[in-house]
């Protein structure tokens, strides 16, 4: 346990050794390992973390060039959602509660809200950007979270990196719709937002690559691991549980169940009509992938379709919906 004052020189050497030498000496030792940047922050540990995890290095480039330099002149891109550090507050009194505290230090309350609000950037600045969207090989997702959110007792963190193939129409098209229709139309031009464990990130299809528990008392439990031939690929939840979820309305699903039963079908609402869908997806054995790809299909062709014509010959060229 540290035991420093503020305000003195003591404290101030310290640190410097403690969070600027130790710590850059400790990244630039990686650095030569990964050939992922130097720079100290959490984003670019995601990237070091990938490295380990896929065996491809990176070309020291952090927000610029390649994040992973993959086999034939191929590259990955990677995202990082750090949520562990975020500010909470107490659900008593109000106050500000850090990441580290179990209980209020305003009024001792155990009632504490935690954030979970950050999410992966996807920026799309420019046209090119946006032709190169699905060029990279693959997509690596890494977070950081509290195991259990709802415990603030609890300061386990789980890290998870999942692989994403860009060509996966749940990705791709999402893309399109957001640089043609979202962006173009926004004053800001913000970035697209990806939710971990939400709806739109589940029609990507993505494959768990590694997840470890990281204990409060520095113990690692990793889980998955490439080595460990566990990598899984995460499967849509039972489909009522996105009723809420404004990416699907009710005539997307009305169409994917007359796709999967050439039949024409009615419902009065949009979690009647998934429920009946989730049954017709058990019943028939209906696999993730073709579940994940007629969604994908029915909410964003109909958006994508009156601007396909601005679209990249480099993505319209995969898909022949798109032609």
């Amino acid at each position: 346990m540290l035991n420093y004052k503020l305000g003195t020189l003591e404290a101030s050497e310290a640190l410097i050794q403690d969070l600027y030498i130790d710590l850059r000496s400790k990244v630039n030792a990686w650095s030569e390992i990964t050939y992922q940047t130097p720079q100290a922050r959490m984003g670019y540990v995601g990237q070091h973390l990938v490295s380990v995890v896929t065996g491809y290095p990176g070309g020291k480039s952090g927000a610029r060039g390649y994040d992973l330099v993959m086999e034939n002149g191929s590259y990955g891109e990677i995202k990082t959602c750090y949520r562990v550090d975020q500010l909470g507050s107490c659900g008593d009194c109000g106050a500000v509660v850090s990441s580290l505290e179990t209980a209020c230090s305003a009024c001792g309350s155990k009632n504490i809200d935690r954030k979970d609000d950050s999410k992966w950037l996807i920026s799309l600045r420019n046209d090119t950007e946006f032709a190169e969207v699905i060029e990279p090989k693959n997509y690596y997702f890494v977070l950081f979270e509290f195991a259990n959110l709802l415990d603030p007792s609890n300061n386990d963190i789980e890290a998870s990196i999942w692989q994403v193939d860009p060509l996966n129409k749940g990705f791709s098209f999402c893309m399109v719709d957001y640089y043609l229709n979202i962006r173009a139309k926004s004053q800001s031009k913000a970035p697209f937002n990806m939710w971990p464990h939400e709806f739109k990130f589940s029609l990507t299809k993505p494959t768990l690559i590694y997840k470890a528990i990281i204990k409060s008392n520095g113990e690692i439990n990793t889980i998955v691991f490439p080595s460990f031939n566990n990598c899984y690929t995460d499967i849509l939840k039972p489909l009522h549980e996105y009723s809420r979820a404004t990416t699907i309305s009710l005539e997307a699903v009305i169409r994917v169940i007359g796709r999967l039963t050439g039949h024409s079908f009615r419902a009065t609402n949009k979690r009647e009509a998934l429920e009946y869908l989730e049954k017709l997806r058990n019943h028939n054995d209906v696999s993730n992938e073709t579940l994940c790809d007629l969604f994908a299909e029915e909410i964003y062709l109909p958006l994508i379709n009156p601007v396909k014509d601005m679209i990249p010959s480099e993505i319209k060229s995969k898909y022949p919906e798109l032609e």
